[in-house]
Parts: C-alpha cells; sequence; structure tokens
C-alpha cells in the first residue's frame, strides 16, 4: 500500500501571559517533514481553531494572521527555528513521526509541548493537538481545489456593471474603534466621500452629506480587503448604497476604524433617490439665474461710470 501523508495540527494558549497560537506540520510518504508553519498571537480568537478541523482551515489561518501581520514576529519566528531543528534531527524527526502514525497523541503531545514551552515559558501552558492521515491523491486535490478557487474569487468582481467607485476616506476612531488587521468582509465601518471631482461631489449631493462646516460621514458595509503583502498598503471596498461603491487605501495596519452605530450614525442607504437633487439642483439654478443679471447690471453701471470719468478728463485737457 502508498504510504500516508501524516499531518499534525495544534493549538496552544498561556492564560497568564495572554499568548496563542496554532501551528501545522507535515510529514510526507517518505517520512520526511515536507512543511511546517505555525505563529503566536495576543489574540484569542486564534484559538478558535480546533484541532478536529482540516488541515486546510489551519494552513489557510496561519497564512492570513501572518498576511494581515496580527501576530507576535519574535515568538513566531522564534517558534519556526525549533520546528526546522526538528525538522534537521534524524532522531527527533522519525521519533515524532512514530508517534504520528501510531496515533500516540500523549507522547506526541509531549513533544509539542516540549517545543512550544521553550518559547512561551509558562508551566500552565494549554496545549491541544489533531493527527490528520492523507492520501497523496486527497492531499492534492485539496490543494488543487484550493488553487483554483483562489483566482475566480479574485476574478469575480463585487462591482455590478456600471455602477460608482468613489474615493471615501475612513473615520478613525483610536479608542473605541476596530483594527485594520481585524476587519473582515460584512463589517460596516463610517467613511467620508472625498469631494475632489464633479462626480463625488454629485453623489455627496445625491446623499444629502453636504453641511455648512463640510461633509457627514456615512455608514460602508466592507465587501473586498486586498493587500499585495504584509508589509504592502490595504485596499478595503465597501458598499455605500444601491450601485454606489467606496474604495480607500490604508498604509497603517494599525490604525483603529470607526464602527458603524445605528443607533447614533442613523439608517444606512438602501435606495437612492434622485428628485431630491433634482429639485435642490433646480433651486440653485433658480438662484444662479438671479444672481447673473444683478451682476450684469452692475458691470454695466461701473463701465458708465469709467466712461464718464474719460470723458471728463478728456474735457479737463482741453480746457
Amino acid at each position: 500500500m502508498e504510504e500516508s501523508i501524516l499531518i499534525l495540527k495544534a493549538r496552544f494558549k498561556s492564560n497568564s501571559l495572554s499568548l496563542y497560537g496554532i501551528l501545522l506540520l507535515i510529514f510526507n510518504r517518505n517520512h520526511d517533514l515536507d512543511s511546517y508553519n505555525a505563529v503566536v498571537s495576543t489574540y484569542s480568537s486564534i484559538y478558535d481553531l480546533e484541532p478536529h478541523q482540516g488541515w486546510e482551515k489551519f494552513e489557510e489561518s496561519i497564512l492570513d494572521i501572518k498576511w494581515k501581520g496580527s501576530y507576535n514576529n519574535s515568538m513566531s519566528g522564534s517558534l519556526m527555528e525549533h520546528l526546522n531543528s526538528i525538522a534537521g534531527d534524524e532522531r527527533l524527526k522519525n521519533q515524532l513521526y512514530e508517534h504520528l502514525s501510531n496515533y500516540d497523541y500523549d507522547n506526541a503531545e509531549v513533544m509539542i509541548y516540549d517545543t512550544v514551552n521553550r518559547i512561551i515559558h509558562d508551566k500552565n501552558l494549554i496545549i491541544e493537538i489533531g493527527i490528520q492521515e492523507a492520501s497523496p491523491e486527497e492531499f492534492r486535490e485539496t490543494k488543487e481545489k484550493r488553487t483554483k478557487a483562489q483566482p475566480a474569487a479574485a476574478d469575480k468582481s463585487p462591482v455590478e456593471d456600471g455602477s460608482a467607485i468613489l474615493p471615501v476616506e475612513p473615520i478613525l476612531s483610536p479608542v473605541k474603534g476596530k483594527p485594520l488587521y481585524e476587519l473582515k468582509i460584512g463589517d460596516k465601518i463610517m467613511a467620508r466621500i472625498v469631494p475632489n471631482s464633479d462626480r463625488a461631489n454629485y453623489f455627496i449631493d445625491l446623499l444629502d452629506l453636504r453641511t455648512d462646516s463640510g461633509f457627514k460621514p456615512i455608514p460602508c458595509e466592507i465587501i473586498d480587503i486586498k493587500s499585495a503583502g504584509k508589509n504592502s498598503p490595504v485596499e478595503i471596498l465597501s458598499q455605500i448604497g444601491p450601485g454606489i461603491y467606496g474604495r480607500c487605501t490604508e498604509e497603517e495596519k494599525q490604525v483603529k476604524l470607526r464602527i458603524y452605530d445605528p443607533l447614533n450614525d442613523g439608517p444606512q442607504v438602501t435606495r437612492v433617490d434622485g428628485k431630491k437633487l433634482l429639485a435642490r439642483q433646480g433651486a440653485q439654478d433658480a438662484s444662479q439665474k438671479e444672481v447673473r443679471p444683478k451682476t450684469t447690471y452692475l458691470i454695466i453701471i461701473l463701465f458708465a461710470v469709467i466712461l464718464v470719468i474719460f470723458i471728463l478728463l478728456l474735457l479737463l485737457a482741453f480746457f
């Protein structure tokens, strides 16, 4: 029979140090530690991933946490070094593989506990592990499904054809806001439309966001979050209303954004009514028509005064 791929999944936490983490080790069918990854964070949500869940969930979570930058870089790096030492030590590697192949949870957990505790140093460290076995075909198919699904999701734009995408500026809230790296699709933030074009100003008036002192913020539901890498800016695409979207770019991932509060911020935009804007534009046009004749008359009067003064100067020059 063909050798199976053996996978170790683990989660751990240190309540006294408020540290949490997950790790993933994959042994190929040649008994080599083919790949391994781990992350340590101060965010307890990382511990929500349970060991019985599939290895692909652990892999996706670790990559996602590292992409967002919401982890302890020093401890994660140190843990990766210790895992690398296991991969390079034939005795330790074979010992761990034997525990996994025999489904010896106790001894496998002891080995991982010792490895993690060298970094965290907590006698009350809690560790839970899971052992998963997969055939090379199953493992390859799972990889291929994920690879195919990612481009498909990226190619499909969440914005309908003909929609307006406006530049927006998120409202910051250093105390009660939500960190940028914790934002997820479906969150609703408060932002202002940037009035840098006629089109942007059109929608500011359409949504009645213009005030004497500036521009009112508006609720925006996040529908997409992108970044080229850990140190690259984050681009947020949000929906303001039907056919109206906002886009902004943030370089500082530690910044906290103000989350929409229905009680204080009012209702979201559920429909766009152009009648109010047309009525307001009509009033503005009428007002401008009243102003234009007055301006014309003033110019004529000034011209007449200048002409009279010029004639008087000529007469004085001759007499």
